[in-house]
């Protein structure tokens, strides 16, 4: 299955109330080049989130999505994210 932005919206919206429960999200986002629907074979998901700072629950929701969507995902965590690179990607950012 090729992964497409609507997909990948789709699938956040869709487990929004069991990423909340399971690693306690607040917020998601699709950034990067599936949100500009620039990507190509090579590309990861970019995702910011809002969540507790817990590497516990950092790193298994990175092993979650990944599983789920198949694909490498880099996640950001909203409050740590440096201002300037939040500058930078605050026109693309897709909230769901």
């Amino acid at each position: 299955m090729v992964i497409t932005k609507e997909n990948i919206l789709d699938f956040l919206s869709s487990h929004k109330s069991e990423l909340r429960k399971r690693f306690g999200v607040r917020s998601i986002a699709l950034f990067g080049s599936y949100a500009r629907e620039e990507a190509t074979d090579e590309s990861d998901i970019d995702i910011l989130v809002d969540m507790p700072s817990s590497f516990e629950a950092f790193f298994g929701l990175k092993h979650y999505l990944e599983t789920q969507l198949h694909k490498p995902v880099d996640l950001g965590m909203e409050k740590k994210m440096r201002s300037f690179i939040r500058h930078h990607i605050d026109e693309e950012i897709i909230y769901v």
